[in-house]
């Protein structure tokens, strides 16, 4: 009988397979057609416990015995498996402690493309003596914007080997594989995994892992230039040198206007539209409140026409933040700007990531960090957004649009705070850090990262510094919005207060509850 296991769940593949050798795993989804397909390649990471860097190949270079050299690559099956692998368990080198297996989107940034048009993924698990399934994990991507998923892993154990359902995700697909720090993605020769991993579906494509990290880009076709027969030139009037300015110019009567002439029939009314929701809104069914609209209009950002944007001196660091590209921030650089077409529209995500810590007998343990945030909006507004008091979205359930929302919690993914471009400019600023609840996190065990992902593909790494050894509590980075721009800032400010401190540090006046640590309820 199926094992259905939930995310996280293991099975000791011995219990439910005595005598079990070979173990067949099966990835299956279903997507797009046409033009918009989403286009994903299996892949299958081979991990030593973090021993070392893991390697990675993609599941079509995985050696299969019964296909012909130079086959041509046939279409998707339409239901099944899409890729079948097949690991000899006790071939493993010693070596290699996990087996995980995923999928990524080929060129995901470049199309536009993410997890959100992937239907139906599941990652099953069979003898391959008898072909009898022993489990299955269906999964679905947390918040949509994932463009590679591990979908479950095989593990050595003390009692042998055991399968886990991971349905762990990565906005930046495979390069997300290096972990929250970054860095370079090992890959594995199809030779060196041939002895113990083979593969019993038909290679559906001829990409390589170097494809998926630098995908091609293809340049518009140049268009020739028009050229136009010469024509003389006109005479032109003589130029006459520009007036001085006089002062008195502007005190200068205003000729007498010409006679009013009469008026046509009246434009129709523009119909003022419905208080736009926002798909981070975590209120209830619209509602036709005119306090509501009134609100968000009140609180939206009014519409710069292009003759009042600034423009900055080349010489000066507003115009280099822009300009410049970077990926992170640190000491030598601890700010950037990201532009309205750096950052795109939709949503931008802000994710806290760490180390898993483990107990002496290597099993995983829980950790104390966690992910909030100070905010300020441009009708003076402002607030804290935490797990702690069950606040998580600015500026709040009965607000008309929510600009920002704070992701659930987990220990393989971290937390993430999603912001509404859309939205954005309503706000002023808002400060992120992470926190630890009544007592200090284990700050140089877990190594957090905080990472800053647009659907552009701009990308900023946030590392936190060395902890003062009784901080609970560290504002990582600061978001300010400055005409059409959105500042980011390294702060690295450890404290060891509470959330009450880092608001006057940092320039909030808000009502504390009692300890500092939630916001004082307001009748």
């Amino acid at each position: 009988m199926t094992v259905i296991l939930p995310r996280g769940g293991n099975v000791l593949l011995s219990d439910e397979a005595p005598g079990i050798e070979r173990v067949g795993i099966g990835l299956g989804w279903s997507g797009g057609s046409g033009s918009a397909a989403v286009e994903l390649d299996g892949f299958v990471v081979l991990d030593n416990g973090g021993a070392t860097s893991s390697q990675v190949l993609l599941a079509h270079q995985v050696p299969n015995p019964t296909e012909r050299v130079g086959a041509s690559p046939p279409p998707r099956p339409l239901v099944g498996d899409v890729e079948k692998l097949v690991v000899t368990l006790a071939a493993v080198p010693a070596e290699v402690s996990h087996l995980q297996f995923g999928m990524a989107i080929y060129d995901a940034a470049g199309r536009g493309q993410t997890f959100r048009s992937v239907r139906h993924t599941y990652v099953r698990v069979l003898n391959h003596a008898n072909n009898v399934e022993i489990a299955r994990y269906s999964l679905d991507p947390g918040t949509g914007l994932e463009t590679a998923m591990i979908f479950g892993e095989i593990y050595r154990h003390l009692r042998g080997w055991k399968f886990r359902a991971v349905g762990q995700g990565y906005v930046t697909g495979l390069p997300g594989l290096a972990g929250p720090g970054g860095g370079d993605i090992a890959t594995a020769h199809p030779s060196r995994a041939a002895a113990f991993l083979t593969r019993a579906s038909p290679a559906r494509t001829r990409r390589n892992v170097a494809a998926h990290l630098h995908p091609p880009r293809t340049d518009p076709p140049r268009v020739p230039p028009v050229i136009v027969p010469s024509s003389p030139p006109r005479p032109q009037p003589p130029h006459a040198p520009p007036a001085e300015r006089d002062p008195a110019v502007a005190r200068l009567p205003t000729p007498p206007a010409g006679p009013a002439q009469p008026a046509g029939p009246a434009a129709p009314a523009t119909p003022v539209p419905a208080a736009t929701r926002s798909p981070l809104d975590l209120s209830g069914p619209d509602e036709a409140a005119p306090a509501a609209v009134a609100r968000a209009t009140a609180t939206r950002a009014p519409a710069r026409p292009s003759s009042t944007r600034i423009n900055y001196g080349e010489h000066s660091s507003r115009h280099k933040q822009r300009m410049e590209h970077v990926t992170v921030l640190d000491d030598d650089h601890p700010a950037t700007a990201w532009t309205e077409e750096k950052r795109g529209s939709g949503t931008m995500t802000v994710t806290l990531q760490w180390a898993l810590l483990k107990t002496q007998t290597g099993l995983p343990r829980p950790s104390n960090i966690h992910l909030g945030c100070l905010w300020q909006a441009n009708d003076a507004a402002a607030g804290l957004m935490q797990d702690l008091g069950d606040t998580v979205s600015a500026p709040g359930h009965a607000a008309p649009r929510q600009v920002l929302r704070l992701g659930r919690r987990d220990e393989l993914e971290g937390q993430t705070i999603f912001v509404d471009l859309g939205a954005l400019l309503t706000f002023r600023r808002f400060f992120v850090f992470a926190y630890g609840l009544h007592t200090a996190p284990e700050w140089s065990l877990l190594r957090p990262v905080l990472t800053v992902a647009a659907r552009t593909g701009e990308q900023l790494t946030i590392r936190l510094g060395d902890a003062p050894p009784r901080a609970r509590i560290c504002v990582v980075a600061s978001f300010h919005v400055a005409q059409d721009d959105v500042i980011i800032r390294r702060e690295n400010d450890f404290l060891e207060g509470v959330q009450a401190d880092v608001a006057v540090r940092h320039g909030w006046s808000l009502e504390w509850s009692p300890g500092g640590e939630t916001l004082r309820d307001v009748p």
